[in-house]
């Protein structure tokens, strides 16, 4: 057990569906890792591309754990490699995303120096590459630069502010999905942000080296590139829980107005009305603050262009 205590076993889950074009990148990246105390889990979420992407997992023999099930989501397929894992500690690879060869040993080496605080998520900062592996951003995105403990309502704050945590960055110990549940199935696309502010609502922190061990992949066929009307239901099916944890931190009316000012901000008004709604319920806000949020709410309009052209000349992908 103290073996185990200060090389914790890790668990990479590799959720894939039709990724026969990156599959196996991913899966090398995993089994170069420097920390050699892991598990790799492929879940194949029922991918309908004539077996190709099965053919690619299958390919590395018993150096994987290879799982195939219906095809029911990410969220699905993420529960169910954490269900299945052997791990103290999860660690999500997107099939189209990768790792530096350092990324599990670096975050395993800073909890141990909290002695593997089981409410502490350890986290890397990343870079963008392209379809062929190429960076789009040689400086990378700094999230957190001090590897100091980044106390439960800094996180939130953090979201709010600069968007959702890169979840393939993230190190999480599997006792945190007993006391916090499993990503929710019912989404498609905001299920990392509501499983992340549920664990910041249930006071886990974060730590964070100062490497960009994770490499995110930006493609014109991903679903944040793809399917905006995935953002706009699922942003809006989780606005009410998201409200409450933010309603329980301390400084609860700043969280609260700096949510409505991001969901203006993404152009998501029926979220934003909502939400203004529930807050002036509970007497939260006052009039300068709606106005100021409103303010956002117009700003989105034409931040929401400034994206397509920023994207389009900046990373070459078109967004809708």
């Amino acid at each position: 057990m103290e073996k185990n205590k200060l090389n914790p076993l890790v668990s990479i889950i590799i959720p894939v569906y039709n990724g026969a074009n990156y599959l196996g990148e991913a899966i090398e990246c995993a089994l170069n890792q420097t920390y050699k105390n892991i598990e790799i889990i492929v879940v194949n979420d029922g991918s309908n591309d004539d077996g190709a992407t099965e053919k690619i997992a299958v390919s590395y023999g018993d150096r994987i754990k290879y799982f195939k099930k219906e095809n029911s989501g990410v969220s699905s397929a993420l529960n169910f490699g954490i269900k299945n894992m052997k791990g103290e500690y999860f660690s999500w690879l997107s099939h189209d995303d990768k790792y530096l060869p350092d990324k599990i040993k670096n975050s395993v080496e800073l909890l141990s120096k909290y002695n593997f605080d089981e409410k502490l998520l350890a986290y890397t900062n990343s870079k963008y590459i392209n379809e062929k592996s190429e960076y789009l951003n040689k400086n990378g995105v700094i999230r957190f630069a001090t590897e100091e403990i980044i106390e439960p309502e800094d996180c939130i704050k953090s979201m709010l502010k600069f968007g959702s945590l890169n979840g393939c960055a993230l190190l999480i110990p599997k006792k945190a999905f007993s006391e916090c549940g499993y990503f929710d199935e019912k989404l498609r696309y905001c299920q990392d942000v509501l499983m992340w502010q549920r664990l910041f609502g249930k006071g886990y922190k974060i730590v964070a080296d100062s490497s960009f061990n994770a490499l995110t992949r930006l493609h014109a066929n991903q679903v944040t590139q793809t399917r905006r009307d995935l953002l706009v239901s699922d942003s809006m099916a989780i606005n009410d829980e998201l409200i409450k944890i933010f309603l329980s931190q301390k400084n609860s009316k700043e969280l609260a107005v700096l949510y409505c000012e991001r969901t203006a901000k993404n152009n998501l008004s029926p979220v934003t009305k909502r939400s203004i709604q529930i807050l002036k319920n509970n007497k939260i806000l006052n009039i300068p603050d709606i106005i100021k949020i409103y303010f956002f709410v117009f700003y989105g309009k034409f931040r929401k262009f400034l994206k397509k052209v920023y994207y389009k000349l900046v990373f070459k992908i078109k967004v809708k």
